[in-house]
């Protein structure tokens, strides 16, 4: 029997991220295909580096100011590979300058063994910063392949966001805009689904631009964090999928929504563009005036609307499952680690 893999995860994993959820697919999936897998503390996992503990070790990259001390390190036999779901420099907040945050992540660039990128554009990234250790790349997988799409109501438009309340996800100048913008008269709704509690400072400043402004207390719901499964009922109850982060390195509420065929409205930004087909399930949009003014337009004429969401009918998603993601990565992990530590 092989050793297992090690998974080195953020204690609050529990809680919904996209990062959480592919991680916990992962494990779980690998374990039904025969995989031996284990998930291991940062404590346990910094005691292995120091002793050389020979295995594979997976570990997020939420974990990388906690586990500072390994790049001083260079054991043989205790192999790491980063599994890359985010790196701060791809969508630096306001005031951070990239070439400063480049240089804090190149250590950790130079010092794993290994990469898992969730996404093509993420492999291509690592490429550009020099890195020419392996990567695997395995995109997130998708628990319906196969589905009924429910009769949707088209008179008017229920958009819906799955996003948590943070900087890059854009929820906020989306309502800024909005409140600038929207008339009486425009019917419609806006459920955005995603917790709360990350950047609280800006999760209230989401809630208090909904206060102040009698339209968007009429039409916007937070709904704050919901259980997975209860996300189905938000995704066939609307109509209309809006994405307004700044960057996506896969985007999984966009797969989400390709697989229960609802069109999609996104903006431009790392993965996000590889989800839809312009014109056929969606569009994509170079900055916040073009998307809002399209989703108003879609307000203002239902039959506009009513096309472009036909046009979606007709082209059903096509994503492989978490059992074939886990087969996937596994293949690519015996082609391109050759070696036991």
């Amino acid at each position: 029997m092989c050793s297992p893999w090690y998974f080195v995860l953020p204690e609050e994993r529990s809680k919904p991220s996209g990062g959480n959820i592919y991680n916990e697919r992962i494990v779980s999936v690998l374990r039904q295909v025969g995989r031996p897998v284990e998930t291991i503390s940062t404590g346990d996992y910094l005691r292995a580096v120091r002793q050389d503990q020979s295995g594979f070790y997976w570990v997020d990259t939420l974990l990388l100011n906690d586990i500072r001390e390994v790049l001083s390190l260079k054991p043989n036999r205790a192999c790491s590979l980063l599994i890359v779901h985010h790196l701060e420099s791809l969508a630096p907040l306001s005031g951070q300058a990239v070439e400063e945050l480049r240089a804090q992540e190149q250590p950790w660039l130079t010092w794993f063994q290994g990469f898992l990128a969730t996404s093509h554009f993420t492999e291509s990234y690592l490429r550009q910063r020099k890195v020419t250790q392996p990567v695997v790349v395995v995109e997130p997988g998708t628990d319906t392949t196969t589905m009924e799409i429910p009769e949707r109501n088209l008179k008017k438009i229920r958009a819906l966001t799955v996003a948590n309340l943070v900087d890059r996800k854009g929820v906020l100048p989306g309502l800024q805009w909005l409140a600038r913008n929207t008339k009486e008269g425009n019917q419609f709704s806006w459920t955005i689904v995603g917790r709360l509690d990350i950047e609280p400072a800006y999760a209230q400043h989401c809630i208090s631009i909904i206060d102040e402004h009698p339209l968007l207390q009429k039409c916007v719901r937070l709904v704050g964090s919901q259980p997975p499964d209860q996300m189905t009922d938000f995704y066939r109850e609307s109509n209309l999928f809006v994405s307004l982060a700044s960057m996506e390195t896969f985007g999984m509420a966009l797969q989400e929504a390709r697989t229960y065929q609802l069109p999609i409205l996104t903006m431009k930004g790392g993965y996000s563009s590889h989800h839809i087909t312009s014109g056929q399930t969606g569009y994509v949009f170079s900055d916040l005036p073009q998307l809002g003014s399209f989703f108003l337009e879609l307000v203002q004429e239902p039959s506009k609307f009513a096309i472009l969401y036909q046009r979606t009918q007709q082209h059903p998603a096509s994503y492989l499952s978490w059992t074939q993601t886990a087969r996937e990565l596994i293949q690519q992990f015996n082609l391109l680690f050759s070696y036991a530590p």
